[in-house]
């Protein structure tokens, strides 16, 4: 399965750096840290620390626009340390003020391995605001044998073409063998793009709940980024900030727990 991975990756790899030499890409890599609040009920709290690398980058694909994007974080708790690797890639078709598309991708730690596909749009809903939305399915057999389906909407608004505050809010129903959980996160972040440089601040917070288990978690983030290819502004209008497969199921919570299975 690794082999797989590491051979689908060189693929799309490839298939980026082609697109490139065809046209002017926009995209943005970054590095941020997070403080994982963990409560867990009667099992008690326990907090973790997630450094993350992560990156995207959009160009043309013959008609259509193109992104893949990629990550790679590290969860650290008292129990031990775990590392989630994703990729998504994504094909659109540009319509007046926003675009439609899917998107296919993979998230996978050292014991579990989560393939999603879905469906995704974007569309200007006001001169300076952006209202983003994805629907996925994903399937895990090394969790249980889940099937996992969930919902995503962001609202970006653009105070100016380099200072964007965002809201997002999902719900991801898991169907395993044993049990059936329903995931709920939201969320808030903020990016500052420095005058005249590609360089920007971040910072971000999310929350998210797995009622059937008695599970809550608290995400504070801050990061980095290197934006080439325009403003932020630019980059979300081009196509180039589509959400990942491994956000949209449960968030950092998700996240979390793909990390968490066969770790600690």
């Amino acid at each position: 399965m690794r082999t797989q991975l590491i051979a689908s990756a060189a693929a799309v790899a490839l298939f980026a750096v082609a697109g490139a030499a065809q046209a002017q890409t926009v995209g943005h890599v970054g590095a941020n840290y997070g403080r994982v609040e963990l409560d867990a009920g009667a099992l008690g709290d326990t907090d973790a620390d997630a450094l993350q690398l992560e990156g995207a980058v959009r160009f043309d694909a013959g008609s259509l626009g193109a992104q893949v994007d990629g990550s790679v974080q590290n969860f650290d708790a008292d129990g031990g340390d775990a590392t989630v690797w994703s990729a998504t890639g994504h094909l659109n078709k540009k319509l007046d003020g926003g675009l439609i598309g899917g998107f296919a991708g993979v998230s996978t730690s050292d014991d579990v391995t989560l393939w999603a596909v879905g469906a995704e749009a974007q569309f200007n809903v006001a001169p300076s605001t952006t209202l983003y939305g994805q629907v996925g399915y994903g399937q895990a057999e090394d969790l249980a044998d889940a099937d996992l389906w969930a919902v995503k909407g962001e609202v970006r608004h653009f105070f100016t073409d380099n200072f964007k505050v965002q809201g997002a809010a999902g719900y991801t129903k898991a169907d395993t063998k044993g049990a059936d959980f329903d995931i709920w996160n939201i969320g808030a972040d903020a990016e500052y793009q420095f005058a005249s440089t590609p360089w920007s601040i971040t910072g971000g917070y999310e929350h998210g709940e797995i009622d059937d288990l008695d599970l809550k978690s608290d995400t504070f983030r801050v990061g980095l980024r290197y934006t080439f290819g325009g403003t932020l502004r630019d980059r979300d209008q081009s196509g180039a900030s589509l959400g990942s497969a491994s956000n949209l199921f449960g968030g950092s919570l998700g996240q979390g727990v793909i990390a968490a299975v066969g770790a600690f």
